[in-house]
């Protein structure tokens, strides 16, 4: 837990200096950035919210809005087109694609990129330690960077059974979806949705009628869908319900390659991502970093109306 918790520690450092995205984030950074977790205390109430002091372990910038670029593509002889009046505005992957911050996003995209070597058939969880810390936002913007250039496959998957996002985000229809297709009502093609980009599908949350979530997760199907997925797809986002709130991540993680957490700044309590993560070691997942949401400056401004990223990534598996 110790680069995450410093990452908690750090953001009272920010506000009083300049902050600047910081793209090189260099080793000695991250060696400082571990040696220091052991200092992160237990909050005395109010508790301290995460706020920009992960600046210095990660790398941002603010959201530009532009026109849609990338609205539709001729895929298997049929158009398929996304309408920008139903991506939510917060998709800025699709809505702003030369924005500063897609520039950002694609950073963060180079880094899991380099993290482990060319793609290998990578699912990795995108979640937080509470609801509406921006991981769905996430996972919709990461997924859409991942597959430009068409370099490689990817999924974005939602398996949020219980808070379901990606769907109404991408303006599509949440059904058939991974639920349907762990009960095999459905094949993964049918399941799959296309977009623009040739190499991006998406995988919505489906219906889980009988409302056991954990379970259907849990399942001896679900690893077989995971193991499905990862024959197919170079990179799998998936989405899935907070840490802290229910024990879904706990049951699927361990069967996924990494974790990035979602952190909130200002707004989520430190001791709340700790507990998170030392949730998640308790299940043997490796964490691979997190991604600070709304950052902003030392005035206290927030960037724009969406979303600010830093990034940060453990120097160490």
């Amino acid at each position: 837990m110790g680069s995450i918790a410093n990452i908690m520690s750090r953001t009272r450092e920010a506000d009083s200096a300049p902050t600047e995205p910081n793209p090189d984030f260099d080793a000695s950074v991250q060696s400082q950035a571990a040696a220091a977790a052991a200092a992160v205390e237990s909050a005395v109430a109010p508790e301290p919210a995460a706020d920009a002091a992960s600046g210095e372990a990660m790398t941002g910038g603010a959201f530009i809005a532009e026109t849609p670029a990338h609205v539709s593509a001729e895929i298997d002889g049929r158009v398929v087109a996304w309408d920008p009046r139903k991506i939510d505005p917060a998709v800025v992957a699709f809505h702003s694609r030369y924005s500063a911050v897609c520039e950002q996003f694609r950073s963060v995209r180079a880094r899991l990129i380099n993290k482990d070597g060319p793609a290998q058939n990578r699912i990795l969880v995108v979640t937080s330690s509470l609801p509406q810390e921006g991981k769905s936002v996430t996972t919709a913007n990461l997924g859409i960077v991942l597959a430009e250039g068409g370099e490689h496959s990817v999924l974005i998957a939602d398996a949020d059974f219980r808070r379901t996002s990606i769907a109404h985000m991408l303006g599509m229809d949440s059904r058939p979806g991974l639920a349907d297709l762990i009960r095999g009502e459905v094949t993964l093609a049918e399941a799959l949705r296309p977009t623009p980009f040739p190499n991006l599908k998406v995988l919505t949350a489906g219906t889980v009628g009988d409302k056991n979530y954990g379970e259907v997760l849990n399942s001896p199907a679900a690893r077989d869908v995971l193991t499905q997925i990862r024959e197919r797809f170079d990179y799998t986002l998936l989405d899935t319900p907070p840490v802290n709130t229910v024990s879904d991540v706990s049951t699927i993680a361990p069967h996924c390659d990494g974790v990035v957490m979602v952190i909130e700044m200002g707004r989520t309590p430190e001791p709340t991502v700790q507990e998170a993560v030392r949730t998640l070691q308790t299940t043997n997942t490796r964490i691979l970093g997190c991604i600070l949401s709304r950052y902003r400056d030392r005035r206290g401004r927030y960037y724009d109306r969406y979303y600010d990223y830093y990034y940060y990534y453990n120097n160490k598996d």
